[in-house]
């Protein structure tokens, strides 16, 4: 307990809470308020090297502070883009949200293993790069595209640099052919993202449909190869996750769904990455279901349909109602095994 709330700690937290602050700042209508918003930003980054000064100094380096010190930068870097969305290409903006929210979400599926992944060099460099592209971006300084476009380059490359070290920390090898045609998948994804917002709604559909047809070729050469991992299975799922939040993400700032849907649908996705986290905590396995796999599938057909406008509200009911019936199974999964195990002592 009390080395979650030691002074580094305590000062991310502090930085945490002073990101609402930084928002009012950025979007309210008063002389300046770039400028103030920028040094706001800029004081909340630099925070950053400071909680990180005093753990080493103090020797207060912290299982906790490892994870709260990375949560602490993307919540601080996805809010500037969400609120910047406008003068920074959604595309870039949701590359970079998804990629920190993919990583965050494996760094917490290693806990149960007491294994934290902390950032290394290139994720320290990645979290620079978008600072500076941050910073230009709120002053509309010169070559603020191009220092994004470095920022989100960089991004993807430290992303797939946790990838192949989650891989080696389960001791699989994550180089093999199903991996790389995953890869290839979440790589896609920003250019399905770049068309649909430029709704350029054929070309997006070509591209998630190649996506869609590389999912089932990743899963046809695992099996064809015997190549089927624990790793592989993790990185197939969060593609899906990555590719069907993308989606929400994008439609409601398009303006193809409301935020009431957006909202009906960030629930059960949340819900559902926290209760395989718990599976796998319990199991040791990566579970699959058939009702999870007939979910995604229709996740599918229903991007397909909003994008179409094809009987879309009907597909969002229905899209809907299966994703919370999957969420209700898997917590009641979750507790019957709890309550298993609880009388077995």
């Amino acid at each position: 307990m009390n080395e979650l709330f030691s002074k580094p700690n305590q000062i991310t937290y502090i930085r945490i809470l002073l990101i609402p602050v930084f928002v009012i700042f950025l979007l309210m209508e008063a002389p300046y308020k770039d400028y103030i918003a920028a040094f706001i930003f800029i004081i909340l980054s630099l925070s950053d090297a400071l909680d990180g000064y005093i753990a080493r100094k103090k020797k207060q380096i912290t299982p906790s502070g490892k994870i709260l010190d990375p949560i602490a930068d993307k919540l601080l870097i996805a809010t500037a883009l969400i609120f910047l969305i406008g003068r920074v290409q959604l595309w870039m903006a949701i590359v970079i949200i998804v990629r920190e929210l993919v990583i965050t979400v494996a760094r917490l599926f290693f806990l149960p293993k007491k294994v934290v992944i902390s950032a290394s060099k290139l994720g320290k460099i990645k979290t620079i790069s978008q600072i500076v592209a941050i910073i230009a971006v709120i002053l509309n300084l010169p070559f603020n595209w191009w220092l994004m476009l470095i920022a989100v380059i960089i991004t993807v490359v430290s992303g797939l640099d946790y990838i192949i070290k989650m891989g080696k920390l389960m001791e699989e090898d994550v180089l093999n052919i199903p991996n790389i045609i995953t890869t290839s998948r979440l790589l896609l994804i920003p250019l399905y993202i770049i068309n649909l917002a430029k709704l350029n709604l054929k070309f997006a559909l070509v591209s998630f449909a190649i996506i869609i047809l590389s999912d089932k070729i990743d899963g046809i050469s695992a099996r064809i190869t015997n190549q089927i991992t624990k790793f592989g299975k993790i990185y197939d799922s969060f593609t899906d996750f990555a590719l069907i939040v993308s989606s929400c993400i994008a439609f409601y700032l398009i303006g193809f769904i409301e935020f009431f849907w957006f909202l009906v649908f960030i629930v059960p996705s949340l819900s559902l990455t926290i209760t395989r986290l718990v599976d796998y905590r319990k199991s040791k396995e990566v579970s699959s279901s058939a009702l999870g796999k007939i979910v995604i599938g229709i996740s599918y057909i229903a991007i397909i349909a909003i994008i179409i406008d094809f009987y879309k509200f009907e597909m969002l009911v229905f899209i809907a109602v299966l994703a919370y019936i999957y969420m209700v199974v898997d917590l009641y999964k979750i507790f019957r095994i709890n309550k298993f195990k609880s009388r077995s002592f």
